[in-house]
């Protein structure tokens, strides 16, 4: 019997997931940071309206990065449970190749 998985490239997608995580939440940071400033300097109509806006992109980008994280803890438990299947199988099968 021949059981075939790339735990490293499960291990890479999960922190490449991660790593995406990460940036989006640096961006979010940086985003929210010059949005305070523009907000601020326009003291007009199109303040407010740059401020809705700040607020509907923060919302979604805070549910992109949510989805992300979880995505990426999900491929991560996967591999994991992966592993621990093949360890498991192979004890009781006794010839496998990996």
């Amino acid at each position: 019997m021949v059981i075939k998985g790339s735990f490293t490239q499960l291990g890479d997608m999960t922190q490449q997931i991660l790593d995406t995580a990460a940036k989006v939440a640096g961006e979010m940071e940086t985003w929210q940071r010059e949005a305070g400033i523009a907000e601020a300097n326009w003291l007009d109509t199109a303040g407010g309206q740059f401020g809705e806006v700040n607020a509907a992109w923060k919302q979604v980008s805070t549910a992109h990065n949510a989805m992300l994280q979880a995505l990426g803890g999900g491929v991560g438990r996967t591999n994991d449970e992966f592993q621990t299947m093949v360890a498991s199988s192979r004890g009781r099968i006794g010839s496998i190749t990996i």
